[in-house]
């Protein structure tokens, strides 16, 4: 157990940032019913805090926090979270409260540590625990012993216990230690100055992964065009091909031109005009045709 604990400080080991605060209260009911107690309130025992308290070291500090810099933002601390950004380093009854040394690796969470150190004064916390021993009151279920899980940083109207805090903010309790009750600016400065080299680093990565991004969209995008304009030609040349096709089958048939009979009395070699009689006497004509050729043939008409 730690004998004094100072406020929110910055280790400069592993780039740490380390955070004194209560995240519960000994012998006092919670503000709202934590799950699993069905809707009762609960109440960590002085017995129970000195047997168990122990068990939240090592345990992960979580939180909610939106995925990226510029993201909603309306679930930002608001309940128990699967992203854990540090751990319980030890713990210490004081008073009525459980207070804890907490650890946040700053440099791999710059964006939720600069939120934190913004935010302390309206930040908490909420334990997570199993219960192993209980007895319980109309109102009421006390925690006889239990085992240490965890806990969460989140706002204090979103904690059961609203009344746990970040050191920062408990100072005013103290006056011989503070006059006011958060950060001085050059401390808060010297975070937020450590944590920016952070965030300058992983904005660096974001920009990094929207050229890779943008690189490949381009790809994609002429691969794509390339695509369409050779679909394009290929639909030309089909419409093209049954345009014809079209024009074919529906074209109307020419007549064809007929050349007249020829005379069998015309041309050919020059006859006396007895075998041109003679001819025409043999043919199939009528009486009257028969008489009008030989006229003709006779008069030279």
């Amino acid at each position: 157990m730690k004998s004094s604990l100072t406020e929110v400080t910055m280790s400069s080991e592993l780039g740490k940032m380390v955070i004194n605060g209560c995240i519960t209260k000994i012998g006092k009911a919670s503000t709202g019913a934590p799950c699993g107690t069905d809707g009762k309130l609960a109440v960590f025992t002085a017995e129970s805090i000195k047997k168990c308290a122990d068990t939240f070291v090592g345990m992960p500090l979580n939180c909610t926090y939106p995925d990226g810099w510029f993201a909603d933002g309306t679930d930002l601390f608001t309940n128990h979270g699967d992203m854990n950004i540090g751990y319980i380093r030890s713990v210490e009854a004081k008073d009525d409260n459980l207070m804890a040394e907490i650890v946040v690796w700053k440099d791999k969470f710059p964006e939720e540590a600069f939120m934190i150190v913004n935010g302390a004064e309206a930040l908490g916390f909420s334990v997570e625990w199993y219960a192993t021993q209980t007895h319980e009151d109309e109102e009421n279920v006390y925690m006889d012993e239990f085992q240490g899980a965890g806990c969460a940083i989140l706002w204090k109207n979103c904690a059961a216990f609203s009344d746990t805090f970040i050191e920062t903010l408990a100072a005013s309790r103290d006056k011989k230690n503070r006059s006011d009750n958060s950060m001085n600016e050059q401390e808060k400065k010297e975070i937020i100055d450590s944590i920016m080299a952070g965030l300058d680093e992983k904005l660096k990565g974001y920009e990094e992964k929207i050229g890779e991004i943008k690189a490949s969209v381009e790809k994609v995008k002429g691969d794509v065009d390339e695509s369409v304009k050779a679909s394009i030609e290929e639909v030309k040349a089909d419409m093209e091909k049954a345009k014809d096709e079209f024009k074919a089958s529906v074209a109307v048939p020419q007549p064809k031109t007929q050349e007249p009979a020829k005379n069998p009395f015309e041309g050919g070699e020059e006859k006396s005009k007895e075998e041109k009689i003679a001819e025409i006497n043999a043919s199939n004509m009528s009486l009257a045709d028969k008489l009008h050729e030989i006229t003709k043939i006779r008069y030279g008409k």
